[in-house]
């Protein structure tokens, strides 16, 4: 019975960032679900989550290759090095899906946009949008005809909500807009770059944020006509499809997985 189920990704080579928990986690399980063969993947703190990770993944299949990368996505250098021990570590020359998903969400510790220093605004753009970009062209380079880049965008760039949301709202528009263009320029290759628009999705850091801001919770159900917060599954099953080939035609795309709370919020 098994032979019968279908594996889009057969023998793909992923590398996921930030998929220690969450919805890395869930995106990587998802990719290992699909066929990958090869997947590595970053933490920033939390080795221990991160080998739970891998656990979980050769549990879907014991013979994935995996690697388990450390790396801060503050890092002018993240991309690079993650690209560079990625293969190395998984023994390939190259890569056929690449999802950035390492984020800097440590919203609840900002302060109003009045008194934001420079230095917690530009940390926001560095993990945001350089990191994504430094691991979209270096994915590029070693990424062959038809390949997948992913970028873990939110719906908070599309909507305005004030403090404290300012920081990383803009960063992730700058995401959105890097993604936008890098799909023209990796066209020729039939290489596709999607963001992904993400709802409010039930984390750990989520999770945190509703225990420092009392309503927060009740105010972001609300956004959606489903009436309920999404699930880590929710996402990663969406980007499991945007990184198969029967997503060929999809590139250049803000791709919404959150409830319908953007549609909701502009109409």
């Amino acid at each position: 019975m098994a032979d019968t189920i279908p594996a889009p990704l057969k023998g793909k080579i992923a590398i996921v960032t930030g998929a220690s928990r969450g919805i890395g986690a869930g995106i990587a399980l998802v990719l290992a679900r699909g066929g990958c063969t090869h997947i590595s993947i970053t933490y920033a703190a939390n080795r221990t989550a991160a080998e739970k990770t891998v656990r979980a993944i050769h549990d879907i299949n014991n013979t994935i290759k995996t690697c388990i990368i450390q790396g801060d996505v503050r890092d002018l250098d993240f991309g690079k090095m993650v690209v560079d021990e990625s293969l190395k570590g998984l023994g390939v020359d190259h890569v056929d899906i690449m999802v950035s998903n390492a984020a800097l969400l440590d919203i609840e510790n900002y302060p109003p946009i009045s008194e934001l220093p420079f230095e917690q605004w530009s940390g926001m753009i560095t993990s945001e949008a350089w990191a994504p970009l430094e691991l979209a062209r270096n994915a590029f380079k070693v990424m062959p005809n038809g390949g997948r880049i992913i970028m873990i965008s939110s719906g908070a760039s599309k909507l305005p909500q004030g403090d404290p949301i300012i920081p990383y709202a803009a960063a992730k528009a700058a995401l959105d807009a890097v993604a936008r263009n890098l799909a023209v320029m990796y066209a020729p290759k039939n290489i596709t770059v999607n963001s992904i628009s993400v709802g409010a999705t039930r984390t750990d850091t989520l999770e945190n944020a509703f225990k420092a801001m009392p309503g927060f919770e009740q105010k972001i159900e609300a956004l959606s006509p489903l009436n309920r917060i999404g699930t880590v599954d929710d996402v990663a099953e969406i980007v499991g499809f945007v990184a198969s080939p029967q997503a060929g035609w999809m590139t250049g795309n803000s791709v919404p997985a959150n409830g319908g709370a953007l549609s909701m919020a502009q109409s």
